[in-house]
């Protein structure tokens, strides 16, 4: 069995996430106020488009720098 290594994080990795934090706490204005008491089906929709791209490519981009760095 191998032994995992710890590695140490690395200044670029820490403003990688903040950024996608930032991007995160952009994303869920467009449900924080909603209308009429109710969010808007396609608001929703494209809500939820964004959010699965965006950790999605947070994903890829978090697997790339464990695997290369």
């Amino acid at each position: 069995m191998k032994k995992i290594i710890a590695k140490s994080v690395g200044m670029f990795e820490l403003f990688y996430d903040l950024v996608f934090v930032y991007a995160i706490s952009k994303i869920t204005a467009m449900v924080h106020h909603p209308v009429n008491g109710g969010i808007p089906l396609v608001t929703l929709l494209q809500f939820l488009f964004v959010v699965i791209v965006v950790l999605q490519i947070w994903l890829f981009q978090a697997l790339y720098f464990n695997r290369y760095s």
